[in-house]
């Protein structure tokens, strides 16, 4: 009878220590399948406050409520991030649609659009206050510098053209983009190349030496897409859920900084050394500007593409590269089967 007793509560612990062990292995299973995704995210260009929502959206949790751990790293122009988007250097891009239509046509980049950011141009040329150049036309016979990977570089010929400019006349400077704003307010450069978020950090480098910055925007002759989120057509192949994801955490990034700008910046400044958030608040303010503030964003969900607008945001870029505008339709540049559905 002791043995028959003894030999129940033994199976009666064999059977308590496999449900354990399953109930453990369960646990562990379900812990490594809700472990977060690693993602890079490349900018175009050095971190300043018009990219605070990607850092906010790190900061704030929305990356990780989607499950991704995200690395943002800077960039060296819109082009330079298309082609290292495309070689695989990170999953996520933000870079101008000009330059990613022109890569994929000249060089067969497999990069795509994912979701608009820039509903306006941002593109621009900025002067001294006290400079003669009041017009496009006053860049002849003057040093203009600028990044030679920068979506403004894209646009340059035709803006120049549209107002009447001979850009052989123009002396143009390839230049890092961190030495802009020291380029022009040193007087080494008449002019130098940038996007309109770019405008505070220019106008404080000015104030220091008594100067101010006035700033001739490309916007005065187009009206196109500027930056938007890309990412390569292997990732989107791959890991659609990833994209989507990713995606829609960014919008949300997008969305708090347009209603907290002054938050998205301090979020910024925890995570990027030397950022001061009162110093990026105009920078974040004009990004939201450029993003939500026009005819087309009024009517339109946050990311969305507007077919009329990219396709006159092609034939502009097809006009400024001399390119054939009817060989490529302009839908074969983005994919909005990301974008959250509304």
């Amino acid at each position: 009878m002791i043995s028959l007793v003894r030999r129940h509560a033994a199976s009666r612990l064999l059977r308590l220590i496999g449900t354990c062990a399953l109930a453990l292995g369960a646990a562990a299973f379900a812990t490594g399948a809700a472990r977060a995704q690693e993602v890079k995210l490349l900018l175009d260009w050095i971190p300043t406050g018009d990219y605070a929502a990607y850092y906010a959206a790190v900061d704030r949790g929305f990356y990780k409520d989607a499950g991704l751990t995200v690395t943002i790293e800077r960039g060296f122009g819109s082009s330079d991030t298309v082609t290292k988007i495309a070689t695989g250097v990170a999953q996520f891009g933000i870079a101008d649609i000009g330059a990613l239509m022109a890569g994929r046509v000249r060089t067969q980049v497999p990069v795509r659009a994912i979701a608009s950011i820039y509903t306006r141009p941002p593109h621009s040329i900025f002067v001294l206050g006290d400079s003669p150049i009041r017009t496009f036309k006053d860049l002849e016979g003057r040093s203009l510098a600028g990044a030679p990977g920068s979506a403004v570089r894209v646009f340059l010929p035709l803006v120049l053209a549209r107002n009447n400019v001979d850009i052989s006349k123009v002396q143009i400077v390839n230049s890092e983009p961190a030495t802009m704003g020291p380029l022009l307010v040193s007087g080494k450069a008449n002019a130098v190349t940038g996007f309109l978020p770019n405008r505070p950090r220019f106008e404080a480098m000015a104030k220091e030496q008594g100067k101010e910055v006035r700033v001739l925007q490309f916007a005065e002759t187009l009206q196109i897409y500027g930056n938007s989120l890309i990412a390569a057509e292997a990732t989107l192949a791959k890991n659609p859920d990833l994209v989507r994801r990713f995606v829609a955490a960014t919008l949300r990034g997008l969305e708090f900084a347009r209603a907290n700008p002054r938050g998205a910046t301090e979020s910024m400044a925890k995570l990027v050394p030397g950022i001061e958030a009162q110093r990026e608040m105009a920078a974040a303010e004009i990004a939201n500007f450029l993003i939500f503030d026009s005819e087309i964003a009024r009517k339109m969900p946050v990311g969305s593409f507007d077919a009329a607008q990219l396709k006159l945001t092609w034939e502009t870029v097809a006009e400024a590269q001399q390119l054939d505008a009817k060989a490529t339709s302009p839908e074969s540049f983005v994919t909005r089967d990301f974008l959250p559905k509304r």
